[in-house]
């Protein structure tokens, strides 16, 4: 783990911010005592995480009236068929 003091973080921030893209842990330090840890971000990447299948989902619900319709016309059959 790399320790960074405020004043180094304040006046060299993308060096800090390279280091923990790299994989690194640094520890920020004022007057040698540890206030603060950055950490690498570990969260899944937005793009591999899947969506679901709302085509699968609207013919599920609306069966093959979803199928070759807009929304809007799905929508104003779906209510002739309620009065």
């Amino acid at each position: 783990m790399r320790t960074a003091t405020v004043r180094d973080v304040q006046h060299h921030l993308a060096e800090v911010l390279a280091w923990v893209e790299q994989g690194e842990e640094v520890q920020i330090t004022r007057r040698s005592k540890p206030v603060a840890r950055l950490v690498p971000d570990r969260s899944p990447n937005p793009a591999s995480v899947p969506l679901p299948d709302f085509v699968a989902r609207a013919r599920r619900i609306w069966g093959s009236r979803a199928k070759g319709q807009s929304l809007s016309e799905t929508v104003l059959t779906d209510r002739e068929e309620r009065v």
